[in-house]
């Protein structure tokens, strides 16, 4: 009961389908990934650069799952200032 009335505070509606619902930077995380593995199946055959491209693609879902430093997050925010006069 109490659940229902904090979502129905926040505005939350049941639509009978599930949401998924994201962050512009796992967007855009999921999306670099993405791109790491195609390389990787670019270089299957050369072993050093095929994981290399898999390391890439962990640390950038890493930073969905929590492997995110807080100096990254706050570079991540300040990045998208602009500071002017």
């Amino acid at each position: 009961m109490l659940r229902r009335a904090l979502l129905s505070i926040a505005g939350w509606q049941a639509t009978g389908e599930d949401l998924f619902l994201a962050r512009e930077r796992h967007m855009v995380a999921l999306e670099r990934a993405s791109e790491c593995l195609r390389r990787a199946e670019g270089v299957l055959g050369q072993a050093e650069l095929y994981a290399e491209e898999l390391r890439l693609a962990q640390h950038e879902l890493g930073t969905i799952t929590g492997e995110y430093s807080a100096d990254d997050l706050l570079g991540e925010i300040f990045s998208r200032f602009c500071i002017g006069k």
